[in-house]
């Protein structure tokens, strides 16, 4: 089956998701919590983002990235999947087992409104997912606590492959994630910086000045707060209650959950439906231009380039090299 083509141009705001194919292993425990830091940093390191939010839940993440290079973004959301798969493999006992689904889901956001909803949504999908209240109070991973305090540069100890060992059954518990996470982290003596840069998405959209950013982010503020109102009161109408914080920092790693997460990939992101036409007609022109480059790169003409913001495929194999003997 042929990719789907992703457009990624330089100085664009995507909405980046990426789920795990089975299982509940992105939990709130001090164990996962300083593999998702260790993986995270570690992705920045090799491919460097400018991610401005970030949050996972126990069966995906969600994150907001602007473009700086396009093959970043690719390799970011790559060495992140496959260095927390080994880890969490290793724990389990597995070997070569698939932990992620194939791809990840990217539309390019068009408009600053649509950004600040997109980011709304990141960060109230522990209450509208009935985790939690309110951010505040999640215990998993996100950035919103650097963002809410401006501690924006944290510093993460690298946790290796070679550290990771199979858990015992009774180490499957808060006590055990919590003292494994301590051995790992004991033993471990580099460290990597992770950067966040949250007002880096207001800056594609021309947003420089420092008080009209403070204004934007209080209305984020405010979005984020709404929409964890309109979850509790969805909770009250249908009588039911959050897992909590407790239960959550109780779960256990499991490979038996399969995802209810459903729905049809976008390419692109606006409240305006004009401006959503617009850019599916030019890149519908883009992914056919970039067919027929194929095409006569086939064909042994590559003095074609492939269109820009696109992932190009590898070079067409146009002969083999045959072994002569002596």
């Amino acid at each position: 089956m042929a990719k789907r083509m992703k457009y990624h141009p330089h100085g664009s705001v995507l909405f980046c998701t990426f789920t795990l194919e089975e299982g509940l292993l992105l939990l709130s425990n001090p164990l996962c919590l300083a593999i998702i830091q260790s993986c995270l940093a570690r992705a920045q390191a090799l491919c460097p983002v400018k991610v401005s939010h970030i949050l996972t839940e126990a069966t995906h993440v969600h994150l907001i990235i602007v473009v700086d290079n396009p093959d970043d973004v690719s390799g970011f959301i790559r060495n992140f999947k496959v260095e927390s798969a080994h880890m969490l493999n290793r724990l389990l006992g597995r070997d070569k087992r698939t932990v992620w689904c194939e791809g990840y889901d990217s539309p390019i956001v068009l408009t600053p409104i649509r950004a600040l909803a997109a980011i709304a949504y990141l960060y109230a999908n522990p209450a509208k997912d009935n985790l939690e209240k309110s951010i505040d109070l999640y215990p998993g991973f996100s950035s919103w606590k650097m963002f809410l305090k401006g501690n924006l540069v944290a510093s993460w100890k690298r946790l290796r492959r070679f550290q990771f060992h199979k858990l015992r059954e009774s180490d499957h518990c808060l006590d055990g994630y919590t003292r494994e996470a301590h051995r790992l982290l004991t033993e471990s003596d580099d460290r990597q910086h992770f950067i966040l840069e949250p007002n880096a998405w207001m800056e594609a959209f021309g947003i420089h000045h420092p008080e009209e950013q403070k204004r934007v982010n209080t209305r984020l503020i405010e979005r984020i707060r709404a929409l964890e109102q309109r979850a509790e009161r969805l909770r009250k109408k249908t009588g039911k209650t959050v897992l909590g914080r407790i239960r959550m920092l109780h779960e256990r790693l499991s490979t038996t959950h399969r995802s209810q997460r459903s729905g049809r990939r976008m390419w692109c992101l606006s409240e305006k439906r004009s401006v959503r036409v617009r850019f599916i007609s030019f890149f519908k022109q883009l992914m056919r231009k970039a067919r027929s480059v194929r095409q006569l790169w086939l064909t042994g003409d590559m003095t074609v380039k492939y269109p820009p913001g696109l992932y190009p495929p590898s070079m067409p194999k146009l002969a083999n090299v045959l072994a002569i003997g002596c």
